[in-house]
């Protein structure tokens, strides 16, 4: 199944329990098929964030499971959708 969501409604579901399977479209019209997590358990010991810095500015920061490295995407993104 999959649902749009908003841009706040996935930063909820990021901190989830469960990593987040999501698409997104690029500014570039490109679109970005990622399985990603916020939740500081799900993420390895190596990578774990050194401060407490926090999603601000024109991007959510988030971690990519497949890739075991941090990315983000713009909040100008045009549809984000949740696969679950």
């Amino acid at each position: 199944m999959m649902f749009n969501i908003s841009i706040d409604e996935l930063k909820v579901n990021l901190h989830g329990t469960s990593p987040v399977w999501f698409t997104y479209v690029k500014s570039d019209g490109s679109t970005v098929k990622a399985f990603e997590t916020l939740n500081k358990d799900l993420i390895p010991e190596e990578f774990k964030p050194k401060d407490s810095s926090r999603n601000t500015g024109g991007n959510v920061k988030y971690f990519d499971l497949n890739k075991n490295a941090w990315r983000s995407l713009k909040l100008d993104c045009s549809i984000v959708t949740i696969i679950e």
